[in-house]
């Protein structure tokens, strides 16, 4: 018996001489067959039984073929089995009718056995090649659960309390997976260290360079490393690793007892200090890491902060969003909307401010979309 043994294909008609022709063909070539004389009983088979291809006669007594068909269609056991139909050559109108139903070729009488043979195993191959990428796409999608639950574990939503200042973050990611990345480390001294990085691209790629950032940072000596070293040392380490994916990056540490924040960037555009409900864009210079294997040109900014402040930090995935007509929100209107909504709590201004760029972009998700809320108490 050959590979074709395990296909079941149904035949569905009620001539017996018809019937006969087939069965014989399709057991001599080794595949399992039942058989229905009537729609009803088809229907029944179909119910209860898993098939590769059903072979159904447009003209049956009692349910038409094309009902059959279409009740075939509608089973979930059935959905996806390929159905050809038997027909003269004087039905060409019911065949019209039966593909567009769904079936997906027809069988002509009298029946000729290479044909018969040749478009059984057509659509027998399609329908396992759909199978084997349907299970494939299962596959992939089970890993990118996985992948998302490690990343979860990584990527820091939730900051320990302080009596110095609150943190909030927003993230929604464009795939299951994304390459924002937001981590932290509280130092020997009380420092609170934050790494805010933003991966070129999206998806599985991009998250697999934000988790090797994120594992970077957590495992490096930062205590006697001012922010730009810090950002050299993640840059160096990745760069031998990683040629295909840049970073932006923003690195701060919080003094709080001192209220002294110093930050440094690393080719991600300006963030934001709300203080009096204004806007004060804050800035370094600096190329984006693993963009240039021996340039960064990192710098260290010093800023006193006091309470009532919140550092603002966000991805490019909040403003450079397009609406239904290709048009971009953009960093200029962007800064309108935090301006406007500014005296909101912080956690509700960031689901306002999301919401805004959501509202803008018809609801899509076009990039990475991240956010992260300093206040000092």
């Amino acid at each position: 018996m050959n590979s074709k043994a395990a296909a079941k294909i149904l035949v569905v008609d009620d001539n017996e001489t018809n019937m006969e022709i087939i069965t014989h063909i399709l057991l001599g070539q080794g595949y399992e067959v039942a058989v229905a004389y009537d729609g009803e009983y088809a229907l029944e088979l179909a119910e209860v039984l898993d098939f590769d291809l059903i072979l159904l006669d447009i003209l049956l007594p009692g349910i038409s073929g094309l009902e059959v068909a279409n009740r075939l269609l509608g089973m979930e056991r059935q959905k996806n089995t390929p159905i050809l139909f038997l027909s003269a050559l004087n039905e060409t109108a019911d065949i019209v009718k039966g593909l567009e139903t769904g079936a997906v070729d027809y069988i002509t009488k009298p029946f000729q056995e290479s044909e018969v043979l040749a478009r059984i195993r057509t659509h027998i191959k399609i329908k396992t090649l759909e199978k084997e990428r349907i299970n494939l796409l299962y596959g992939i999608q089970k890993d990118l659960e996985l992948a998302k639950t490690n990343q979860e574990k990584l990527v820091t939503f939730q900051f320990p309390p302080s009596p110095y200042y609150e943190i909030y973050t927003s993230y929604k990611p464009m795939d299951l997976v994304g390459g924002d990345l937001i981590t932290y480390d509280v130092l020997p001294s009380g420092d609170l260290d934050i790494l805010f990085g933003d991966v070129t691209g999206h998806g599985i790629a991009a998250a697999m360079v934000s988790l090797m950032a994120i594992i970077t940072f957590k495992t490096m000596n930062k205590s006697f490393l001012a922010p730009s070293e810090c950002l050299y040392w993640i840059h160096n380490t990745l760069t031998p690793l990683i040629s295909t994916h840049f970073i932006s990056a923003v690195y701060i540490r919080y003094k709080a007892e001192a209220n002294l924040l110093s930050f440094s960037m690393a080719g991600h555009h300006h963030i934001f200090l709300l203080r009096e409900n204004q806007i004060q864009k804050l800035g370094t210079k600096g190329f984006c890491l693993m963009m240039f294997p021996n340039q960064l040109n990192t710098t260290n900014e010093d800023i006193i902060l006091k309470s009532g402040d919140r550092l603002f930090l966000f991805s490019d995935g909040m403003f450079e969003v397009p609406n239904e007509k290709e048009e971009y929100l953009g960093d200029q209107k962007f800064s309108e909307i935090v301006e406007e909504h500014i005296q909101l709590p912080s956690k509700e201004l960031l689901d306002t401010i999301s919401k805004q760029v959501l509202q803008f972009s018809g609801g899509k998700v076009a990039d990475d979309m991240t956010m992260l809320l300093l206040e000092v108490k």
